[in-house]
């Protein structure tokens, strides 16, 4: 049994004896603040989509249930299957689009915010909060431990995916009529820096700092010191462990590296009780989302159906 299945079971356990110790009014903010994230970075993800296809009308409620069925299919879903169900799900409601723009606009929304996170990273780590990456291995975090323990090997194993997808790509271009053209229309957003600014970058530096809020009030909600340094912490941690997507949220990751990460905020037993009652609430919360958007625009509540279902057919590539 690996590090990170122990660490999750451990965390279990830990949450089991402490869950009478949970503190209601700050997992209710904690819970609103989350509910204004999502619907933040669906109206993001609905700007982008209608810079994308300017010739037709994309309403925001399709945008918005859309959104809500991919997270709450991500989070019972690993290697991010909750991408490809908000694909179906905008696709059922606006018809004869692209797949390839769809899947670009995904892309286009993730950018700056993996840039927002990986500069929450660095500043964490230059602070002396985070430990370096070169120290993960200590972490009983499996996916990352394996990673930073074979660094030459892994990136090799990256450069050879990125020289297969470059070849895949060139490939498509040639032999796909249209391909480019699809897949530049979701960055066509990007096109304005000034329109960028004001309806992703300004929007989504907002929402990280409600993501850190969401945190703060969690670990308020579980009996750890509610410090805008932890809070920060959760947060860069949680990105981390989804970023890699080999189980549903990152269970197991993640709890590996916030016990390695706040051992100095609290016991092991509370921050192990935090790691798995935190994510099984939110996990909860966002189940509960995706299966009221998913009864509003499939008519059932069968997320993990979503991605064959029937949508309208296109020529689109």
């Amino acid at each position: 049994m690996d590090d990170s299945i122990l660490a999750f079971r451990d965390a279990v356990t830990a949450f089991g004896d402490r869950i009478g110790d949970l503190r209601m009014l700050p997992l209710a903010i904690a819970l609103s603040l989350h509910l204004v994230s999502l619907l933040l970075r669906s109206g993001i993800w609905w700007a982008i989509l209608r810079a994308a296809f300017p010739e037709r009308e994309v309403p925001l409620r399709a945008s918005v249930w859309s959104y809500l069925i991919g997270v709450g299919a991500n989070a019972v879903a690993p290697l991010r299957g909750g991408d490809v169900v908000r694909v179906v799900s905008i696709r059922r409601q606006l018809g004869d689009v692209s797949v390839t723009t769809v899947i670009s606009t995904l892309v286009a929304e993730a950018m700056f915010g993996s840039v927002v996170v990986a500069g929450i990273g660095l500043v964490t780590i230059a602070v002396g909060w985070l430990p370096p990456v070169i120290t993960l291995p200590d972490a009983k975090a499996f996916e990352l431990s394996f990673l930073a323990d074979h660094a030459v090997a892994g990136a090799i194993a990256l450069v050879l995916i990125a020289a297969a997808a470059g070849l895949l790509a060139d490939r498509a271009v040639h032999h796909t009529r249209g391909f480019r053209r699809h897949l530049t229309a979701g960055f066509r957003i990007m096109r304005s820096p000034a329109r960028f600014a004001k309806v992703v970058a300004l929007p989504q530096l907002l929402d990280w700092a409600l993501r850190v809020a969401v945190a703060y009030f969690m670990l308020a909600a579980f009996g750890i010191p509610a410090a805008l340094r932890y809070a920060l912490l959760v947060v860069v941690i949680d990105s981390i462990s989804t970023s890699l997507p080999f189980t549903p949220g990152g269970a197991g990751a993640q709890q590996g590296l916030l016990v390695f990460a706040l051992a100095g905020a609290a016991s092991s037993g509370q921050v192990l009780a935090f790691s798995v009652g935190a994510q099984a609430v939110i996990v909860a919360f966002n189940v509960l989302l995706g299966l009221i958007a998913c009864m509003a625009v499939f008519g059932h509540a069968r997320l993990l159906s979503v991605g064959r279902e029937p949508v309208p057919e296109t020529t689109a590539a």
